[in-house]
């Protein structure tokens, strides 16, 4: 019982817990050892009955949750229990007319201020009423009643009117919790979104967004429409809880509507006849229209939270534009630094190895045109100097490739930073780190070398932090088709199935190497149980970098 009264009255309700209880005890000594009253035993049943009514109502209260009227009834209840112990107990000579503020408290802080002080008038009429008719044989009036008894009147205004303070005070400080645990969680969302979102191809960023919008507004479905998507079935990625029929009928309106789209600046309340309304927002940077992201709302809650709705998925419009924009950069700043470099191996291959060959070539004609009418000697001399430039003309490629190449000439591998961050690592905290790795990792596109690594240092973080391991053993093994990574600890451990569950439990190193492995078309296990470690696995499909850029080059001839 009492385990159930914490939940309930937690905070800043505990005070009213504390009052609760502690006034009911109080006043039922008071009332047990005043000589007036009638007689002791009657007394102490009067106590245990009071206190098996409050037993129940405090039932009543714990489990009515937050629906109005059911606390509306409790407090109804209590109030009417109040009166008729008024009346067992001595009317306006009793000591418990001051546990009226225990409902009174209840009214104030669940139900609205009309609802608390039209009960407190009930109460003030039913005690003046008691006075009037039960005096003991004294008749006076309500004028001679209300002057007596006139400072506890003023006390049960001035109490009434703390009351509400109070609980104005309450409601104001759980506003102000609700609104920071939201920027939290939004707080949360935008790190996760840029994080994902810096790890992630482009290609993948819709799919990111969508995900998100559906976290953030909480609702039941979310959708991403790519105008420059290359094929119809990839322009428009959904997620959530999806209607039959919903993504068809959704890409053919956006195709209708693209150009009203494109000249859209705010949100906008799109109708489809069979699936209702859904929230339609542009995503636009200052040269570019990249498409649309929204959800689909009822009308219900879209009235209740059409602003919060605007701002949420406005904020995740701006930060899309803002991304994609920053990705296209990115991939112009790479394209040109290829052709830099290509410009700058072409010239070095000009001026070395394209005179020596084209030396050659000149020696092999003029030699072949002569040959006949030079001497043996002249010959050997001729094919002498062709020897010489011919190894002149390899040792300058030799060169060029070893400067280009980390693999010919000796730097640094991607495998090198791990190795250098995990013994990092494994001094700075004592823990004993053990990576065992196969495969060629030069294989690996960057895109793969930032995830993997980040996954790394993630688990391997977490282990430490949160589990408290000592020994940790990462093992990574790169295939001709996929990429599989273990990282397994001897920390405390938890329990999967609680921790994932729980939105507020999971930490955004959880999240963010999930979305890092979706990203790149895997899949991800976490198994684990207290007091046994954990154990994380991942797979990623491949194709390794050689064979991309070849088929890249390919498809450019």
């Amino acid at each position: 019982m009492i385990t159930q009264m914490r939940k309930m009255f937690s905070g800043e309700s505990r005070v009213f817990y504390l009052y609760r209880f502690i006034s009911l005890a109080g006043t039922s000594l008071v009332y047990a050892i005043e000589d007036r009253g009638p007689p002791l035993g009657v007394k102490i049943g009067i106590i245990l009955v009071l206190f098996i009514f409050a037993t129940w109502i405090t039932d009543m209260y714990t489990q009515s949750g937050k629906a109005s009227r059911t606390i509306k009834i409790t407090v109804g209840l209590e109030m009417t229990g109040m009166m008729v112990l008024h009346l067992l107990s001595g009317g306006m000579d009793s000591p418990f007319l001051w546990c009226v503020f225990n409902p009174a408290w209840m009214a104030a802080s669940y139900l609205s201020s009309a609802y608390c002080w039209f009960m407190m008038l009930f109460y003030f009429l039913f005690v003046t009423a008691f006075s009037y008719f039960f005096t003991n044989g004294q008749m006076e009036t309500l004028g001679s009643i209300l002057l007596s008894e006139n400072r506890f009147y003023l006390m049960l205004l001035f109490m009434t009117l703390t009351i509400q303070l109070l609980a104005g005070v309450k409601n104001r400080l759980e506003i102000a919790n609700a609104r920071t645990t939201e920027t939290m969680e939004h707080m949360k969302s935008l790190y996760q979104i840029v994080e994902a979102a810096t790890h992630s191809d482009s290609e993948n960023l819709k799919v990111i967004f969508a995900e998100f919008a559906l976290k953030l507004t909480k609702l039941r479905m979310s959708f991403f429409w790519d105008v420059n998507g290359q094929a119809k079935p990839d322009q428009l990625i959904t997620q959530g809880v999806l209607p039959i029929g919903i993504e068809t009928s959704l890409s053919e309106a956006f195709e209708m509507q693209e150009a009203e789209l494109r000249q859209l600046d705010s949100s906008r309340l799109m109708s489809l006849a069979e699936y209702g309304d859904f929230l339609v927002m542009p995503i636009k940077s200052s040269t570019r229209f990249w498409g649309v992201m929204g959800v689909k709302i009822e009308h219900a809650s879209y009235e209740e939270g059409r602003q919060g709705y605007i701002k949420q998925l406005g904020f995740l419009s701006e930060l899309c534009s803002v991304i994609l924009e920053r990705h296209q950069l990115e991939r112009i700043e790479n394209q040109l630094m290829i052709i830099e470099e290509q410009n700058r191996i072409a010239d070095e291959m000009h001026d070395s190895v394209s005179q020596y060959i084209f030396g050659i070539v000149y020696a092999v004609h003029s030699l072949s045109r002569k040959w006949k009418e030079i001497s043996r000697d002249q010959i050997k001399e001729q094919l002498q100097l062709i020897q010489e430039s011919s190894v002149a003309a390899s040792k300058e490629l030799r060169s060029t490739i070893y400067s280009l190449s980390s693999r010919k000439n000796g730097g640094d591998f991607w495998i090198t930073t791990v190795k250098s961050h995990l013994d990092s690592v494994s001094k700075l905290h004592a823990v004993k780190v053990n990576l065992h790795v196969t495969g060629d990792d030069h294989r690996l596109h960057v895109n793969y070398q930032k995830a993997l690594f980040r996954i790394i240092s993630e688990s391997t973080g977490n282990a430490i932090r949160h589990g408290r391991s000592t020994l940790i053993k990462v093992e990574l093994h790169i295939k001709s088709d996929e990429v599989s990574l273990s990282v397994l600890d001897n920390g405390s451990g938890f329990s999967v199935k609680e921790r994932l569950s729980d939105p507020k439990a999971v930490g955004l190193g959880v999240n963010n190497m999930e979305l890092l492995v979706q990203s790149l078309g895997g899949t991800i296990s976490i198994q684990s149980a207290e007091g046994k470690g954990t154990h994380i696995q991942l797979t990623i499909p491949f194709q390794p970098q050689d064979n991309k850029e070849l088929n890249e080059l390919q498809m450019m001839g």
